[in-house]
């Protein structure tokens, strides 16, 4: 679908009250940075202007003391699980902070929670009613399944295959 297309059925998907309100469009990098400008020039149907996207991967940094951080880094080699759960702490937080039920939040830069096997059902939990989220995918559908970083040369991360229901999720094709 063309950027605009995608940007007029999100905007339908919103005038719904209640339920689960968890979106994604899917794109190369490039195509997503696009889609981002033009939806930040976009209005929702209520005439407020789409916001910009949030960086999910500066969102859990931020999250994280330095001196935590520090001490995550070195021993991260040697025992990787501590460092896991404190990123999926830290996005937890981030994710309820940002969540304030006035709208439509738009996350982009998640590859921190593929890097560390983030369980993302948070999302899918958190995502509905007043509390919407449009997650911009660096991926592709193939084969039934939606690969994620497709433009990498190594690593098979997939999105889990209930977590967007299929008619909010748009690939991007302009």
């Amino acid at each position: 679908m063309k950027s605009t297309e995608i940007i007029e059925a999100i905007r339908q998907k919103l005038t719904v009250p209640g339920g689960r309100h968890l979106y994604g469009v899917l794109g190369t990098y490039t195509q997503l940075n696009g889609f981002a400008k033009k939806l930040t020039q976009a209005k929702t149907t209520d005439g407020d202007p789409f916001p910009k996207p949030v960086n999910v991967n500066r969102g859990i940094l931020d999250a994280i003391p330095d001196d935590e951080f520090k001490q995550l880094a070195e021993n991260e080699a040697k025992r990787p699980e501590p460092t896991a759960a404190h990123v999926a702490r830290a996005f937890e937080r981030f994710l309820r902070a940002n969540l304030t039920g006035k709208g439509i939040l738009v996350l982009s830069n998640l590859e921190m929670l593929f890097a560390y096997h983030i369980e993302l059902n948070l999302l899918r939990t958190m995502a509905a009613d007043e509390d919407r989220v449009l997650l911009l995918l660096p991926g592709r559908r193939s084969r039934g399944r939606i690969i994620m970083f497709h433009e990498m040369d190594e690593g098979d991360y997939t999105l889990p295959t209930n977590l967007i229901a299929e008619n909010h999720l748009w690939e991007i094709r302009e």
